[in-house]
């Protein structure tokens, strides 16, 4: 029973082993679930619900039949989000070269993206990114975890590429782009894939507003200071967050339906891992709890697959973070400051965009977000704030021609696989997925034990032959259908079918994109 207590507190909702069946713990669990209500809605107290986003696109599962499912119904529910990418193969397979010569690289080091999630959450908290940068030559890829509601992390992930792509701008091209929006001209930074959502017209124009506010600041600030692509993605992150925080407080001459809207944004929260990819250079911030992890190709002739850990979680795991948050204040603040492995004993993650409880004092939590003192949505001990930051860790890794592909996913892949288990997971899919592809020898000098070892490659891969044509669904099957003996139909279908209040208390929301490289382009690519 008090494994359930600890289930309740916490802020990833997930089931934790225990020694009940199914059914006894689902029957306690539901005289749980008004008090696990009332937490999750804590930072929402006494608002209403709101449209604040027009949709043409559903992120939602559909509804699950209560009977158990059948192999084609689980597919039908596990497939309904995905989506991939092709990004470098259309271009490299245009190019015709002659076979005496080094081919020269593709125009990417990115063949394709494969996306897909999963829901937990009524409606789901995670939301997924993948975007062109039209005036430079990067691609940017990012996963969003929500908390306390899905406004702050649906924003979030509609903005934050924008703000990052401004940062990347040389300043000519910044300064023109600034001139036609003067101009009343529209012009994208971003090409975003597989999003086909807005914002309504009044929350549009605040946020373009912020936007150019943010540009022309960088403008100014692009005359003083060289480049830095590090300073660059933290620049993005820490300015999106404090104009949420501006927008709402700016919010008396808006309309009602916009105030409400802006208030749920700032009184929800989400933590980001986001990769931005240009040629072999790769770099990854992140804020929170999402991780990012490649898959390599073990550099020995055994084979196999090692991963590398691009990320590390903000969170009471994590000696450095509670070091930093502890020395950000007075040592008489310490028993509080992290209590019950948790901010301020409410809050998992130690960095987070929004949840600006934990970031303003309790004054402008009750004149601006209308939180009652010593009301459940009130933040205690708020002495000395903020305690909340949004500024990312930014790692960069120069890609190699070993590096196959990286993995970004929200901690619901994470709780359910370590990151080996899912590199080897995508690496033997990979190996599957070339048993249904014909044979391409590369457009280069290629020797007889080259193509041998290719042939051994496909043998093998025609026992790994997959089920799903998608490596992120793949995945999330894994983490969804796994059992003691291996995958199972029968955990999957149940695991498909739980009761929506009761599903979130057995696993997260879980979100992830696979990015695949180009083998030949990290091989012969210039090094610098």
């Amino acid at each position: 029973m008090a494994k359930l207590m600890r289930l309740v507190n916490c802020r990833s909702l997930t089931a934790c082993k225990s020694s009940l069946s199914c059914n006894e713990l689902h029957a306690n669990l539901r005289s749980f679930l008004p008090a696990a209500s009332k937490l999750h809605d804590n930072c929402c107290t006494g608002l209403p619900k709101s449209r604040y986003i027009h949709s043409s696109a559903s992120f939602s599962l559909p509804p699950a039949p209560s009977h158990k499912l059948s192999p084609q119904e689980a597919n039908l529910i596990l497939r309904h989000n995905e989506h991939s990418v092709e990004i470098g193969a259309s271009c490299s397979s245009s190019r015709s070269t002659a076979t005496n010569e080094v081919t020269p690289p593709p125009l990417y080091s990115i063949t394709s993206v494969d996306c897909n999630q999963l829901a937990a959450n009524a409606p789901i908290e995670d939301k997924m990114t993948s975007a062109r940068c039209l005036h430079t030559t990067g691609f940017l890829f990012g996963v969003f975890d929500g908390h306390g509601g899905p406004e702050c992390s649906q924003v979030v992930a509609k903005r934050l590429f924008d703000y990052v792509a401004a940062a990347l701008l040389p300043l000519p091209r910044l300064n023109s782009i600034l001139k036609q929006w003067a101009n009343g001209e529209e012009v994208q930074l971003i090409q975003v894939y597989n999003d086909k959502s807005a914002f309504v017209p009044e929350l549009a124009a605040i946020y373009q507003s912020s936007l150019v506010r943010w540009c022309e600041h960088l403008a100014e600030d692009g005359k003083r200071q060289a480049f830095s692509m590090r300073e660059a993605m933290v620049g993005a992150f820490l300015q999106l967050d404090r104009d949420m925080g501006r927008e709402v407080q700016e919010a008396d001459l808006m309309s009602a339906d916009t105030q409400e809207a802006l208030v749920r944004v700032a009184v929800s929260g989400s933590v980001a891992c986001v990769a931005h990819i240009d040629g072999q250079h790769l770099h990854v911030a992140h804020a929170g709890d999402c991780g990012a992890l490649l898959g390599r190709d073990k550099d020995d002739d055994k084979g196999g697959w090692s991963a590398s850990k691009l990320t590390k979680s903000h969170d009471w795991e994590n000696a450095d973070e509670i070091k930093r948050v502890l020395a950000e204040h007075p040592p008489s603040e310490s028993v509080n400051v992290i209590k019950n492995q948790r901010l301020l004993g409410a809050l998992m993650p130690f960095r987070a965009f929004g949840d600006f409880r934990f970031k303003w004092t309790p004054e402008q939590q009750r004149d601006i977000l209308d939180i009652k003192l010593n009301s459940d949505g009130f933040v205690k001990f708020c002495l000395t704030p903020p305690y909340l930051i949004a500024e990312p860790t930014v790692n960069y890794h120069r890609l190699k021609p070993r590096d196959r592909f990286l993995i970004i996913g929200s901690d619901g892949l994470w709780e359910s696989l370590t990151g080996l288990d899912a590199v080897t997971l995508v690496g033997e899919y990979m190996c599957g997925r070339q048993t249904l592809a014909p044979v391409q020898l590369p457009a280069r000098p290629i020797t007889l034990g080259e193509i041998s070892k290719l042939l051994e490659q496909r043998q093998e891969g025609l026992r790994l032959k997959p089920v799903d044509t998608n490596a992120a669904t793949h995945l999330i099957r894994q983490c969804v259908g796994t059992s003691e003996t291996g995958l199972d139909h029968g955990t999957l279908a149940h695991s498909l079918t739980l009761a929506p209040e009761v599903r979130r208390y057995f696993r997260d929301d879980i979100s992830i994109h696979v990015i695949f490289f180009d083998h030949e382009y990290l091989r012969f690519c210039p090094r610098e």
